[in-house]
């Protein structure tokens, strides 16, 4: 493929999915998460009812085309690795242009073990209107936004940190 198809197909991918993701406005820190639902690819069920109240959410949105994601898989690495327990790390990949062959062959590539969704549809997507990729939202575990970022940062690190060692006593005063 030369470099003109390449950009013809990203431009395409990225319209496609701003069509996808428009009809929603992106939900802003203080509002209440959305319900969701998914099956990762090693078909686990995931639902946000499932922990709300118990812990806190953090939402990856990404793909495997775009570079930036892909830089920042060993950040969500380590997020589950050091708070798995405490916050519940669901990757979810956008979908366009995707495949669980995909996302598969560049998780065993990097030595990447995380709960991944793929959202074929865009439900989730637009129900969150995300706009571009990577996109990471922080949910407490009562359901609201708590923060809101296209990369990953210091601050969503200190977010997650600080949401993690919130006991459910904390989140329910």
């Amino acid at each position: 493929m030369n470099i003109s198809n390449a950009i013809f197909r990203a431009v395409g991918a990225i319209s496609l999915y701003a069509a996808i993701a428009a009809p929603a406005s992106a939900l802003q820190p203080g509002a209440e998460a959305i319900p969701f639902s998914g099956t990762t690819l090693t078909g686990e069920k995931i639902e946000l009812n499932d922990f709300l109240g118990k812990k806190p959410i953090y939402l990856k949105f990404w793909a495997t085309w775009c570079s930036y994601c892909k830089r920042e898989l060993p950040h969500a690495q380590s997020i589950f690795n050091e708070f798995g327990d405490e916050v519940e790390v669901v990757m979810v990949n956008v979908g366009i242009n995707d495949s669980v062959e995909n996302i598969n062959q560049l998780y065993g590539d990097r030595n990447i073990s995380l709960p991944t969704i793929i959202d074929e549809s865009g439900e989730i997507v637009a129900a969150y209107g995300v706009m571009g990729t990577p996109n990471h939202i922080l949910i407490d575990a009562e359901g609201r936004v708590v923060y809101r970022s296209f990369l990953a940062t210091d601050e969503l690190d200190a977010r997650i940190e600080a949401a993690a060692s919130k006991t459910i006593e904390e989140v329910a005063q």
